[in-house]
């Protein structure tokens, strides 16, 4: 008996040397379970979770340290992993602690990250990656920081009023899946029709906010909802690709209108796509104004602003239950709340806990139905637009709406209107997105 379990012993040693000595063979590929479960044999792993008396919750904590990135094969097993590793983070408040006063940090995407300030009373977020809306709040002298979205995020910190200092964090996927595979991936997975489609566009989203195939992956993604005609996906995919819709090909835009008919969801048609001699934009374009029903893209006319300054007096007007269901369903949230709003301007401000958590909004503002009307009663959407413009707290649409209103005189030739908002877009707002698209525009009255 003594002898087998010897034997036993020197063979579970043997096995575990091995996994060490390979630990760094996984650093350049291979499976995250794999890596995750050898990183865990090396350094220990993090520290067991401990509940928090205050709240209930299981909070994971790990003092501040050197993050080392592990490349690792883009695959959909790969996805799937590292998106639960989040998931799991988020749900157990995992937390990086760091007691030493800095201006630089760095946290890897999903972990809450707990600094320090210098007797500073408040902090803002001043700058963060395109589309990116991170969590952030000063308690008691310490701030807590968090993002599912990688890139870096400068925060500055006040005294008395006066700004006093920056504060840059990094945050970093802990693995390294390249962007262009990445791409490749959702590529070929769309042209399946499989399901993980839909994980590794969410992955994609959060590690390349505003990635250079961004265009290309919202058009996939919407793509795939419109084969398998999952309206609920079309309604998010839409919120990607409305915004673009200029630079698509003729018949990517017809599978956009048609997605949009099929969710009945209304979306902007620049009046110059009206003049396209494809024979199948065409026929979209019929079915799209002459369907049944009227279909109405809702937004809230009044935009919270995410930037507001956090102090120790205002955090409980700012905390939310943290109780995710679905690091895709937040991830989604999240995109549906920056990419679905308009390019440039402020958008709502979503936590994480709020995915359930939906304004609504029984009362159609002057925007509204002038978006209603915008291609099927030029007129109609002009006044409702200029009331808007007079009457309603909407700073942050009002490039989009002097666009929509020089669109609108364009469908009915009225070359001075035309000329006169464009005049104004670009006065008010010359480095406005919407300020760019007006160029078509003025091409179109010449």
């Amino acid at each position: 008996m003594l002898k087998k379990l010897a034997i036993t012993l020197v063979a579970v040693v043997f096995v575990g040397c091995y996994n060490l000595d390979n630990v760094g063979g996984k650093s350049s590929g291979g499976s995250i379970r794999e890596i995750e479960i050898a990183g865990s044999q090396q350094t220990g792993g993090t520290t067991a979770p401990t509940p928090n008396t205050t709240t209930g919750e299981t909070v994971e904590t790990r003092p501040q340290q050197e993050e080392k990135i592990v490349s690792v094969d883009v695959n959909d097993e790969n996805v799937n992993d590292y998106l639960t590793i989040i998931k799991s983070n988020l749900r157990t408040s995992a937390k990086k602690v760091d007691d030493n006063i800095r201006n630089q940090y760095t946290v890897p995407i999903g972990e809450t990250l707990v600094f320090p300030v210098d007797n500073e009373k408040a902090i803002k977020l001043s700058t963060s990656p395109k589309n990116a809306n991170p969590k952030v709040s000063l308690t008691n002298g310490k701030v807590s920081f968090r993002t599912v979205y990688q890139g870096q995020y400068v925060l500055s910190t006040y005294v008395n009023g006066s700004i006093n200092r920056k504060i840059t964090v990094s945050a970093i996927s802990k693995y390294d899946f390249d962007e262009k595979d990445l791409y490749k991936l959702i590529l070929q997975d769309s042209e399946k029709r499989d399901k993980d489609v839909e994980n590794a566009v969410t992955l994609y989203k959060m590690l390349y906010p505003a990635g250079r195939y961004s265009k290309e992956v919202n058009y996939l993604f919407l793509k795939y909802a419109y084969d398998i005609r999952n309206n609920s996906l079309i309604n998010e995919a839409l919120a990607g690709v409305k915004n673009d819709f200029s630079s698509y090909s003729d018949s990517e835009k017809a599978t956009i209108l048609r997605a949009a008919k099929l969710a009945n969801k209304s979306i902007f048609i620049p009046s110059e796509v009206y003049n396209t001699n494809n024979s199948d934009l065409k026929n979209a374009l019929n079915e799209y104004n002459n369907s049944s029903k009227a279909p109405v893209d809702r937004a809230p006319s009044v935009p919270v602003d995410n930037r507001t300054v956090t102090t120790e007096k205002n955090k409980t007007k700012t905390q939310t239950t943290e109780n995710e269901t679905s690091i895709v369903d937040y991830a989604r949230e999240k995109v549906r709340s920056v990419v679905g709003g308009i390019s440039g301007t402020t958008t709502t401000a979503t936590t994480v806990g709020s995915v359930k958590s939906k304004t609504t909004n029984t009362t159609e503002s002057y925007y509204e139905k002038g978006m209603k009307n915008i291609n099927s009663n030029p007129k109609v959407a002009i006044d409702n637009f200029k009331k808007s413009l007079s009457s309603e707290k909407i700073q942050d649409k009002k490039p989009e709406i002097y666009y929509n209103i020089a669109s609108s005189y364009a469908k009915l030739g009225n070359r001075a209107e035309v000329t006169k908002y464009i005049r104004l877009l670009k006065q008010e707002f010359p480095s406005s997105s919407w300020t760019k698209k007006s160029e078509s525009l003025s091409n179109l009255i010449k």
